[in-house]
């Protein structure tokens, strides 16, 4: 049985551990989308196709959501507060759980959800060499360049980053062997949310997981002296000012970001500085077709370097 099915079927309702069960490996699920009162909904790298319970039944029923939480939360969603306040949680082994309901903003300023009526579960997996394609592009003389991988969701961004982060960390496939500090804030990228990684991040690699970003920069500069330093999903403003000042005390950062190209990159106000100052010499696409392939290369500047063929 594949790893994702030991995992998160012991979690969800018999009648969806039934049809998840059945799915292939080969079709590549990529996300399992649960609503209430509402047929399932899967979505992997061949199709999205809509699945209804026995009877033409909606596959979850509303008052079925806040047990679902539960079993989600061990038992303790109270424990999970701070996660959800942001719309997800990330279980042990990296799989992030978005969830959908009515948000109540509290007199302390938490946002928390009540009338929880769906469920998005990302299906996660490791690609050992799913970088190597990218070696050529992101390394001069054997050493690795600050990188930037962008793409739209599920094109395989932090697949492709957790094993660049293997790669550089082992010394592999050309590249200097480095000490590699990773900030998963979400759990995700090393799968670490049980206190250790889920996943193989390399025999030179450090982990500061649950801390915002910004916070686990600083402090893994000052006090676990990386060269290369590692972190999933840029968004905000100070996200991006941590990003700068890793930079500028000579270590090599790698990232990735939700872009739909090198245009809309450079159209947001949260990463102007980093592009001005060149902060990443390459800026790399990926694409979906198939998952986590170079689409196309662009330098710091925004210089284009190298654009796949499309076949015809």
């Amino acid at each position: 049985m594949e790893r994702w099915k030991e995992e998160l079927l012991p979690l969800l309702p018999t009648r969806v551990q039934k049809v998840l069960s059945e799915i292939s490996e080969s079709d590549r699920l990529l996300e399992i989308r649960l609503r209430a009162d509402r047929p399932m909904q899967l979505v992997s790298e061949k199709h999205d196709r809509i699945v209804f319970a026995p009877g033409g039944e909606p596959m979850v029923a509303q008052e079925e959501c806040a047990g679902i939480l539960s079993t989600l939360c061990e038992r303790s969603v109270y424990a999970w507060e701070t996660e959800l306040s942001n719309g997800f949680l990330t279980l042990p082994g990296g799989y992030r759980v978005g969830v959908s309901g009515r948000a109540v903003t509290g007199v302390d300023g938490k946002i928390r959800y009540t009338a929880i009526n769906g469920f998005c579960i990302r299906i996660v997996r490791e690609h050992i060499g799913a970088a190597a394609p990218l070696i050529p592009f992101v390394s001069e003389r054997g050493q690795l360049l600050p990188t930037l991988l962008i793409s739209p969701p599920n094109c395989g961004k932090t697949t492709v980053l957790r094993d660049l982060i293997r790669t550089v960390s082992d010394g592999e496939n050309g590249l200097a062997a480095c000490r590699v500090c990773v900030a998963d804030e979400r759990f995700e990228l090393c799968g670490s949310g049980g206190g250790r990684a889920a996943f193989q991040v390399g025999c030179r690699t450090d982990i500061v997981s649950g801390m915002a970003k910004a916070a686990a920069l600083e402090r893994m500069l000052a006090s676990l002296s990386p060269q290369v330093i590692a972190t999933d999903e840029l968004n905000t403003a100070e996200d991006a000012s941590a990003v700068h000042r890793a930079s500028g005390c000579g270590v090599t950062v790698l990232a990735t970001a939700h872009a739909g190209g090198f245009k809309d990159l450079f159209l947001r106000e949260s990463f102007r500085m980093l592009l001005q100052d060149q902060v990443f010499k390459r800026i790399v696409l990926l694409s979906d077709h198939p998952i986590g392939s170079v689409a196309a290369v662009c330098d710091g500047g925004g210089g284009e370097l190298y654009r796949r063929e499309e076949s015809t």
